[in-house]
């Protein structure tokens, strides 16, 4: 697993009901990954793929006569259109996002895009893959180009993917339905020669069941991208956080040591106001043990740690938020990606 629960929610995708990084909020201690995460991943979204925005062209190319453009790109703003169309009525809003976060935590992405049923509302479908079902190489020419994917899915979901399928033969009959188990499925897409070689297959354990597909492909489903990571910082930090909590912990409720004397039982002893606690002759009694830790050293690392987040995460292009004036265009931007994230959320 590239993400980890130090930072923010993935869903699966697949349709299970599941996380992709099982997040945990008592691991978290520190926001400020998961506010600088959302603020990139909007930022992101907003300036690629704007939703109810164009954010592509078509447009005739330096093969086509000089004499020929024009119709040329009559007919390509019409098939622009269509495709514009589709993409705005399908899921892409929502699963481009939820890449962009996986591309912010883990440094790379990996997204799915599939052709939807016909008589759909879109054309298109596609799936924001959890990086822990993806492994990703690279192609001759450096780029990633080689997706494999081992995942669980519904029988059901088979069924409606790899449709006459020879390896659905070995699927219980029992499980025609929504009501049988998820059963291990491995997508696997490499370069070959000018094109790529898709396969899918049944897998239990370690052996294959059935071949769901192998076919050649002008183009790969799988839309991988990568880039820079902060996690480290972003762990540490998390770790330094817990550590000081914990120390403010000890400094407000104390440490107490006591001499085993047989009168005083530590299992009885409640300290609070007016609390008279037992001790014998001669002994100390209960007395308070000094804490090491030294909270100045511990912010200070801490705030180096936040400040390096925020600079790798790009949170800090627009300045303090508590800084002595704001231009109109820094509160028009900061208005903008509030609204973003906050119909995001929704």
């Amino acid at each position: 697993m590239i993400a980890t629960p130090t930072h923010c929610s993935a869903k699966n995708g697949d349709g299970d009901g599941q996380s992709a990084t099982s997040v945990s909020n008592d691991a978290l201690f520190d926001g400020t990954a998961p506010d600088a995460v959302d603020q990139l991943a909007a930022s992101l979204l907003a300036g690629l793929t704007p939703s109810g925005g164009k954010w592509f062209s078509l447009s005739a190319g330096e093969q086509v006569p000089e004499a020929e453009r024009a119709p040329v790109d009559a007919m390509l703003k019409q098939t622009e259109a269509a495709i514009q169309a589709h993409l705005e009525r399908s899921n892409l809003m929502v699963e481009v996002h939820q890449a962009f976060l996986h591309l912010v935590i883990g440094g790379s992405a990996c997204l799915m895009f599939e052709e939807e049923a016909i008589g759909a509302a879109s054309a298109f479908r596609f799936r924001a893959l959890p990086l822990g079902q993806c492994t990703l190489g690279e192609g001759p020419n450096g780029r990633i180009e080689r997706v494999m994917r081992k995942a669980r899915l519904k029988p059901s979901d088979i069924r409606r993917r790899f449709p006459g399928a020879p390896g659905l033969k070995s699927l219980p009959e029992d499980s025609a339905g929504d009501g049988g188990a998820d059963i291990w499925v491995i997508e696997a897409v490499e370069p070959e020669q000018n094109r790529y070689r898709y396969r899918a297959v049944l897998a239990e354990g370690a052996e294959i069941d059935g071949m769901l597909a192998d076919r050649a492909l002008d183009a790969s489903p799988f839309l991988a991208f990568r880039w820079m990571k902060a996690l480290p910082d972003i762990k540490t930090a998390n770790k330094v956080l817990e550590l000081l909590l914990k120390n403010a912990s000890i400094a407000v409720t104390g440490m107490w040591q006591a001499d085993d004397d047989g009168v005083l039982n530590p299992a009885n002893i409640g300290l609070k106001p007016g609390a008279i606690i037992p001790k014998a002759v001669g002994s100390a009694g209960l007395s308070p043990l000094e804490a090491l830790g030294k909270f100045d050293v511990s912010q200070l690392v801490l705030d180096d740690l936040r400040a390096r987040i925020r600079r790798a995460l790009l949170s800090d292009k627009l300045g303090a938020i508590d800084g002595p004036r704001m231009t109109a265009t820094e509160v028009v931007e900061r208005v903008r990606r509030q609204v973003l994230r906050d119909r995001l959320r929704v």
